[in-house]
């Protein structure tokens, strides 16, 4: 900092927004870290206050979060910064169970070491479901008229990539993905939708849900892979990360809500409030990386006359509310997957076994032979409304429901509800906010920000902070730092992407131009038997 002006402010403590700063003190460009939360940094993977158990006249706490996040094989620029800076030792998962349930019949199924150990190459890898006997009880003989259904939506997917190409078609949605399958197999399918992008089924657009299957597990086998965190991330991430960028010269400062940018004198000046003392100051930098989930950032650049007129009329996708709730009980279910999702009817969606996965719920079970489950909840707004007791009653049912084992063995619920911050997942387009704004020395990063990568979730966080940090680097002349670009698909995928490209561009232009003829033909031949007498 020379003249009161720092070098670089960003605004945000979350991934992103750390990320970048460690990037940026990493190359003795120092900066200073904003952040509105008074107690917890960290965004989306923040801690929170204990909680504790009285169990058996023993007294005991647990670190909470914002809920458990887990590492898939494609998050390469995240695990090359862990290894860069946190040295954190990732615990890797041993499988994925897939429960369903239609109607009073629920089915499990062990589907990761499957799709990701089959022989079968992608896109086919997931054929090794059917060597599975249980695979066979989650569908019925009903389900084989969905292939028609599934091949189109299959190809659909192939031929299109959504982020690279900024293909939106937002005006459809995840059920349109889904045209000509029976209501068994949307509803498991939609349930993968909704644990892979954190949303509703009305928040998820079709092309979102493409972007993720392609990213997450369509085109190589080895990205459905997953790792954890051993401990809370506000304990093996946040703190450290801080700590990082303070020990290299920066300063993370909580409590400080930005109210406005306005450009002056070839500088931003950003007005913050002081959240705890109640008062108001003005920094003064030479560049900003804005690093706060889409509802933050909007208000930031409409409220700031600088910025206004073009961030009215940009796209920014909405924040989602959801929940993690955790259950303990007094006795473990059987031998099985650390984690995995829900399907079909169950209102649940992911769910995470702590005792499995994470040291102080590690040494919980091995004291008391007790297991706690954390499961997500990404619902309509109508469900949030409900009272906490009844949601994590109906957690408890749905869980004993998958695992009868537990039934009667229930001694503690907590529930943790997670404003609307959670970015509901747009491609971004023209319209959207990217790594590169439109305004000088401005950047951005996030998981919602436009950037050419497939990366989704914290992955994306990484990759646009790393870009954004690179970009102040680059002006200031200084070494940027190499990202590490995504895997390659598998060899069958090209090929079937090429086949199916080639028919999207030639024959697609027909079915459009003949579905558009006939909608035209039926609405003349309405306005015609209107008109006669």
């Amino acid at each position: 900092m020379s003249d009161d002006i720092f070098p670089v402010v960003v605004i945000g403590a979350g991934l992103s927004g750390l990320t970048a700063g460690l990037h940026l003190a990493a190359r003795d460009l120092p900066p200073l870290v904003l952040e509105a939360d008074i107690v917890w940094p960290g965004g989306r993977i923040a801690g929170g206050e204990d909680e504790t158990l009285e169990y058996n006249g023993q007294t005991w706490t647990f670190s909470t979060q914002h809920g458990i996040h887990a590492l898939w094989g494609g998050y390469d620029n995240m695990r090359a910064m862990f290894d860069r800076f946190l040295k954190i030792q990732l615990r890797p998962s041993t499988g994925e169970e897939w429960i369903n349930r239609w109607g009073t019949h629920v089915s499990r199924i062990e589907a990761g070491t499957a799709v990701r150990s089959t022989w079968f190459p992608p896109p086919f890898h997931y054929l090794q479901l059917l060597f599975r006997p249980r695979f066979w009880k989650t569908i019925t003989w009903l389900d084989f008229f969905s292939v028609p259904g599934f091949l189109v939506s299959f190809l659909w997917a192939a031929s299109v990539d959504p982020i690279r190409e900024q293909i939106a078609l937002e005006g459809l949605m995840l059920a349109d993905f889904f045209k000509g399958w029976t209501p068994n197999l949307k509803a498991i399918f939609k349930g993968l939708g909704h644990s892979l992008l954190a949303s509703p089924s009305e928040h998820i657009t079709a092309t979102a849900f493409i972007a993720a299957m392609r990213f997450y597990t369509m085109m190589r086998r080895d990205t459905w892979h997953l790792d954890y965190l051993p401990a809370n991330p506000h304990e093996c991430m946040i703190k450290p990360m801080i700590k990082q960028i303070e020990e290299s010269g920066g300063k993370v400062m909580v409590g400080s809500r930005v109210e406005t940018l306005t450009r002056a004198d070839g500088h931003w000046q950003i007005r913050v409030e002081d959240l705890r003392l109640g008062s108001y100051r003005t920094l003064r930098a030479e560049h900003v990386i804005l690093a706060v989930d889409p509802p933050a950032a909007k208000e930031i650049l409409t409220r700031s006359p600088e910025t206004c007129q073009k961030a009215q009329e940009m796209r920014f996708p909405r924040g989602l509310e959801n929940a993690a709730i955790r259950l303990w009980f007094d006795a473990a279910p059987q031998n099985g997957a650390p984690g995995g999702m829900f399907t079909g009817d169950f209102l649940i969606d992911n769910f995470f076994w702590l005792h499995r996965i994470q040291d102080e719920f590690i040494a919980w079970h091995q004291q008391t032979g007790g297991s706690t489950i954390e499961v997500h909840l990404y619902a309509p707004e109508s469900v949030f409304e409900q009272d906490d007791r009844l949601l994590i009653i109906q957690a408890t049912k749905e869980v004993t429901q998958a695992f009868p084992e537990l039934r009667g063995h229930f001694i503690h619920g907590s529930i943790r509800r997670n404003g609307p911050t959670q970015s509901q997942f747009l491609i971004p387009t023209e319209k959207s906010l990217h790594v590169i704004t439109p305004w000088d020395n401005l950047w951005a990063c996030g998981d919602w920000i436009g950037y050419p990568s497939p990366s989704l979730w914290m992955e994306r966080c990484v990759v646009t902070a790393v870009a954004a940090a690179n970009e102040v680097l680059k002006a200031n002349q200084l070494e940027i730092h190499e990202l590490i670009p995504p895997r390659e698909s598998e060899w069958l995928v090209r090929i079937v992407e090429f086949i199916a490209r080639g028919l999207r561009k030639t024959i697609g232009p027909v079915i459009l131009g003949t579905a558009r003829a006939l909608r035209r033909k039926k609405r003349d031949g309405r306005q015609k038997s209107h008109s006669d007498p």
